[in-house]
C-alpha cells in the first residue's frame, strides 16, 4: 500500500505523531527529509504522487494555506487520485474549501473510532485504483520558483543600481502575491536582507529595503494580526456537512472548476511536507486490530489531586531571560576546555551582534546549518540581544563558537528552531564548497539532522578526513534560542554537552 500524504510544516509535529503510531503498526514510512531542495525536490514529490494508490490531505488551516499543499491536490486531481481528506487541526469553514465535498475523517483525536473510519476509508479508496491518464496532465510548477531564481542572481558578484532595483521590485511583488505563506514571507525577507548587505548597493535600494523590512515586521506583530476566526465544531450544523457512514466508499472530488554565507531556502522553508508510506497490504480486520491496539495504548487517564469542582491552576510561564543574564549563560574556557578535552582552548572573540558576511558558500540553501548567528539567518525572526563568543586553540584546530540569543516570548524562540530545522534537513547529505575571504576553498559534506525542536543537531565533515569536524545544535530554552557549534577530528557530541551546560544556565 502507498499512501501520500500532504501536509503543511507548520503540522509536523502532528503528523509526526501519526507516522510513529503506523511505524508501531509495522509499516514502511518514507520522509521528503532526505531529498534536497529546488527542483528535484519538487519533481521527486510529482513521482510518488504518480505511484501512490490514496492521496491523503492532512487537513488543517496551515494546509489551506500553503501554496504547495494546493499545487499537491490539484495534480493528484488531474491524476484521478483517490483523495481522502484526513482532518488533523482547526479549519476556518468545513465547507469552503477544496475538499468539502469528499468524505473528512475526523482525527484531530485519534480515538478507535477515528482509527476504524480512517482505515476502512484508506481500503474503501484502494479497492478501486484507476489507471493513469494517458496523456499525463502538465506537471505544476515548482512553488515560488521565483525565489530560487532570485537567489541564484544574488549569488551574482556585481549587481548594476538597475539590476538591484529590478531585484526589488520583483521581492515586492513576489510578497503581495505569497505574503500570507510564512515560509515564503520568510524567505523573501531573507532574500532583501542578502541584497541589503551586499558590497555594492546603493544608498536608494538599502532605503527601500529597510521600508519592506519594516513592513514585514510589523505585519508579524501580535497587535497587527487578524484574530483567528473559531474553528468549526462537530454540532454546528451551518458548518459540518453530512458525513458518509465509516464503511461507505468515500466520493472523489472532480477537477477543480543562505552568511557568514549568502543563502535563500526556497523549497525547505516554503514547502511543505510529504511522506509516503507503504506497507503489504492487509485485510480491513487485521488494519482496524492494530489501530485499536495503537490509539489505547497508554491512554489510561490521569487522576488529578485537586479537590472536586476545584480548577487546576495554569503552569506559570518562564520567566524571560534578560539581556544582562545573556553572558553569564555562555560558558567559561575552562568549562569549554574541560568538555573538549583540551588545557589550552581559549577565547578569541566576543560579540554582542549577529555576524556579517564573509565568505561564500556554493550551496545557497544551508545558510542556517553551516554557522552560527549568522545575521542574515537571524534578521527579522523577531530575534533581540545577542552573546556569542568563539574559542579555539593555537593551531586553530580545535574550535568552539557558543551564542545566545533572546527572543520576545518561548514560542517564537521554539518557532525560529522548527523553521531552521527544516531547512537543515533540506541539507542533509549535501556536499557544499566554503570559499572563505582569504580565497581558501574548503569541502564539506553535511550529515543527517537528529532530534527535533526544541532542539535539533547536525554533523558536517570536511572532505580531508584529516581535518576537523563540526557539530552543530539549535536549541530554544524558554525565550532564549542557544546556537552552538563545535569542531575537532574527533568530534562527536561536544557542542551537545556546551549546550546541555548553558540550558542550566537558561534554566537556573
Amino acid at each position: 500500500m502507498a499512501l501520500f500524504i500532504s501536509y503543511s510544516s507548520q503540522d509536523r509535529s502532528t503528523v509526526d505523531a501519526l507516522t510513529s503510531a503506523l511505524r508501531r503498526g509495522q509499516h514502511q514510512v518514507w520522509f521528503d527529509q532526505e531529498l534536497g531542495g529546488g527542483d528535484s525536490w519538487w519533481n521527486k514529490i510529482l513521482e510518488q504522487i504518480r505511484a501512490c494508490e490514496v492521496f491523503v490531505v492532512a487537513l488543517s488551516s496551515n494546509w489551506l494555506q500553503s501554496k504547495p499543499s494546493q499545487s499537491e491536490l490539484r495534480y493528484a486531481q488531474a491524476l484521478n487520485k483517490p483523495i481522502l481528506p484526513v482532518k488533523i487541526g482547526a479549519v476556518d469553514s468545513m465547507r469552503v474549501n477544496p475538499v468539502a465535498t469528499l468524505q473528512i475523517i475526523d482525527y484531530q483525536n485519534p480515538t478507535v473510532d477515528a482509527g476504524i473510519q480512517l482505515i476502512t476509508a484508506v481500503h474503501a479508496l484502494r479497492s478501486n485504483p484507476a489507471p493513469l491518464p494517458d496523456p499525463l496532465p502538465d506537471e505544476p510548477p515548482v512553488p515560488f520558483g521565483y525565489i530560487t531564481r532570485l537567489g541564484n542572481t544574488l549569488a551574482e558578484k556585481e549587481l548594476s543600481p538597475q539590476q538591484q532595483l529590478q531585484l526589488l521590485v520583483e521581492l515586492r511583488s513576489g510578497l503581495e502575491e505569497d505574503g500570507d505563506d510564512p515560509s515564503a514571507r520568510s524567505d523573501i525577507a531573507q532574500l532583501l536582507r542578502m541584497l541589503r548587505l551586499r558590497h555594492d548597493v546603493t544608498y536608494r535600494t538599502r532605503t527601500e529595503i529597510d521600508n519592506v523590512l519594516a513592513s514585514i515586521e510589523s505585519s508579524e506583530t501580535p497587535d497587527a494580526k487578524a484574530q483567528p476566526k473559531p474553528p468549526a465544531t462537530a454540532g454546528d450544523a451551518s458548518t459540518t456537512p453530512t458525513q458518509p457512514s465509516s464503511g461507505a466508499r468515500p466520493v472523489s472530488a472532480p477537477a477543480p472548476a543562505q552568511p557568514s554565507v549568502t543563502a535563500v531556502d526556497p523549497a525547505a522553508a516554503a514547502r511543505k511536507r510529504l511522506m509516503i508510506i507503504g506497507g503489504a497490504a492487509v485485510a480491513v480486520v487485521a488494519a482496524i486490530a492494530v489501530v485499536v491496539v495503537l490509539t489505547t495504548q497508554g491512554r489510561a487517564p490521569k487522576k488529578s489531586s485537586a479537590p472536586a469542582g476545584a480548577q487546576a491552576a495554569p503552569a506559570a510561564p518562564a520567566a524571560p531571560v534578560a539581556p544582562g543574564r545573556l553572558d553569564s549563560i555562555l560558558l567559561s574556557a575552562a568549562d569549554v576546555a574541560a568538555i573538549m578535552g583540551l588545557p589550552n582552548i581559549e577565547i578569541k572573540d566576543q560579540t554582542q551582534q549577529l555576524r556579517p558576511p564573509s565568505g561564500s558558500l556554493s550551496n545557497l540553501e544551508c545558510l542556517g546549518a553551516f554557522e552560527p548567528i549568522e545575521e542574515s539567518v537571524y534578521t527579522g525572526s523577531a530575534s533581540r540581544a545577542v552573546r556569542g563568543q568563539q574559542l579555539h586553540t593555537s593551531d586553530n584546530e580545535y574550535r568552539v563558537q557558543e551564542a545566545a540569543v533572546t527572543f520576545p516570548n518561548a514560542e517564537k524562540a521554539q518557532a525560529f528552531v522548527t523553521t531552521s530545522a527544516d531547512k537543515w534537513r533540506a541539507c542533509a547529505n549535501q556536499s557544499v564548497t566554503l570559499t572563505t575571504d582569504q580565497n581558501r576553498v574548503l569541502h564539506w559534506t553535511f550529515g543527517d539532522v537528529t532530534g527535533a525542536p526544541p532542539t535539533i543537531t547536525q554533523v558536517r565533515r570536511p572532505a580531508d578526513a584529516s581535518r576537523p569536524a563540526c557539530q552543530r545544535v539549535l536549541s530554544a530554552v524558554s525565550d532564549v534560542v542557544l546556537d552552538v557549534e563545535a569542531c575537532a577530528v574527533n568530534v562527536t557530541d561536544q557542542a551537545s554537552q556546551i549546550t546541555q551546560k548553558m540550558t542550566a544556565k537558561v534554566k537556573s
